[in-house]
C-alpha cells in the first residue's frame, strides 16, 4: 500500500466539528497507509508536529498532502511544501479557504512558487478551482465529503420560523445579519425560533448578546455550545430552515449538511457558495449583508411561495454528490496512481 502522510488541522477535540482531514483519514486508510497531523490547538505548536511528522514519516512517504489555507496557516503549506520539494517528495495541495485568492493578489511569488513545484492541485470547489485556472495552474477538482449515512433525511414540505444557525460568531459568518432579520420579523411571524451555535471565544459572540438584549429576542433567539455532529443532526429534525451568511466562503461542508439533513437553506451567495446551491432549486441564495433580503427568503419559505418539498429533494440530491461513494474513485486514481 502507498504510504500518504496528511498534514493539516485537527479540531474536533476543541470544536466539536470534523475538519476535512479528520473525515478523510479512515476513508483513505481504505487503500493507503496513511498518517495525519496535527490535533494541536496553538497555531506554533501546530506547525512543530507537523514538522515532526514531516521528518518523522514523510521522508519515507510516497506522498505528502498538505492543506492550504489563506490566513496565517498558508505560511505553513509554504515551507512544508519547500521542505517536499527539497527531499523530493511529491506532494499534493488541497486547497481551503474561500479567501484563497485574496492571498495569491497578496503573496503572488509565493503562491506560483509552491504551486508550480506540486505533484497536483486539488480544490473542493468550482470557484477555486476556476480562480487558479485562470492564473494559469493545471487544478483538479475532488469535492468535500460527507458521510452521507449519517445525516438522516427528513422531508420539508410545509415550513415552520424554526431556524438554525451553526457557523458560529466568528468574524467571516456575519451572526448580527441572522439577528437583524429575526427582529425585523418579529413583530409579524408567529413561532418564530432562532437556535445559534458558537463558542464564547468566537469574536462576535459578545456583540450577538447585546444584540439579543437590546432588541428584547431572548423569547425566539437561543444561544448553544458548538456541539458534536451527531448531537446537532438530533437537534435540527427540530428545525426546517438553515441559515448561513458567510462574507466570504469556498464550500461550507455544514451547507452540504443540512441539503442532506431536507432542511431548506439560506446562504449568502460569496465565494463559492453560488458553485454549490441554485437559487430557488436547492436553496435561497442572498447577497451579501442584506437583511431584507434574508428577512424575505424566511417569509417566502414559511408562506410556501415554492415547492418545499421539490426544494428539499433536490437538496438531498445535491447532497448525494458528497458522498464516499461518488468520491472515492477521485482520491484513489490521486494517491495511488
Amino acid at each position: 500500500m502507498k504510504k500518504i502522510l496528511y498534514l493539516g488541522s485537527k479540531f474536533y477535540k476543541y470544536k466539536k466539528v470534523n475538519s476535512v482531514l479528520e473525515t478523510l483519514e479512515p476513508l483513505l486508510s481504505e487503500f493507503c497507509k496513511i498518517k495525519t497531523a496535527s490535533h494541536k490547538k496553538n497555531q506554533f505548536l501546530r506547525f512543530i508536529d507537523m514538522l515532526y511528522h514531516f521528518f518523522r514519516f514523510g521522508i519515507t512517504s510516497d506522498k505528502v498532502i498538505i492543506d492550504v489555507y489563506s490566513t496565517r496557516a498558508f505560511y505553513y503549506a509554504y515551507i512544508l511544501s519547500i521542505l517536499s520539494w527539497m527531499f523530493n517528495k511529491d506532494y499534493i495541495l488541497f486547497l481551503h479557504g474561500g479567501n484563497l485568492p485574496f492571498r495569491y493578489e497578496k503573496s503572488t511569488r509565493m503562491v506560483t512558487s509552491i504551486f508550480s513545484k506540486s505533484h497536483k492541485i486539488i480544490a473542493p470547489s468550482g470557484y477555486l478551482k476556476n480562480y487558479f485556472e485562470d492564473k494559469g495552474f493545471q487544478i483538479e477538482y475532488i469535492p468535500n465529503i460527507i458521510e452521507l449515512h449519517k445525516y438522516p433525511f427528513k422531508l420539508r414540505e410545509n415550513v415552520r420560523p424554526h431556524i438554525l444557525a451553526l457557523r458560529g460568531f466568528g468574524k467571516p459568518y456575519n451572526p448580527l445579519m441572522t439577528l437583524k432579520a429575526i427582529n425585523e420579523l418579529k413583530h409579524t411571524m408567529t413561532d418564530l425560533k432562532l437556535l445559534m451555535m458558537g463558542n464564547v471565544t468566537d469574536y462576535y459572540y459578545g456583540d450577538v448578546v447585546n444584540y439579543i438584549e437590546a432588541n428584547k429576542l431572548q423569547k425566539m433567539v437561543t444561544i448553544k455550545p458548538k456541539c458534536s455532529r451527531d448531537e446537532w443532526v438530533a437537534i435540527s429534525k427540530n428545525y426546517d430552515i438553515m441559515v448561513s451568511n458567510p462574507i466570504i466562503d469556498n464550500t461550507p461542508v455544514s451547507i452540504i449538511e443540512g441539503l442532506a439533513l431536507g432542511m431548506c437553506i439560506i446562504s449568502t451567495n460569496v465565494g463559492g457558495v453560488p458553485f454549490l446551491l441554485n437559487d430557488r432549486l436547492n436553496s435561497f441564495l442572498i447577497n451579501n449583508d442584506s437583511v431584507n433580503e434574508l428577512a424575505k427568503s424566511i417569509e417566502s419559505l414559511v408562506t410556501g411561495e415554492i415547492n418545499i418539498g421539490l426544494l428539499s429533494l433536490n437538496g438531498r440530491k445535491k447532497a448525494e454528490e458528497f458522498s464516499w461513494l461518488n468520491v472515492k474513485s477521485l482520491w484513489t486514481k490521486l494517491l495511488i496512481s
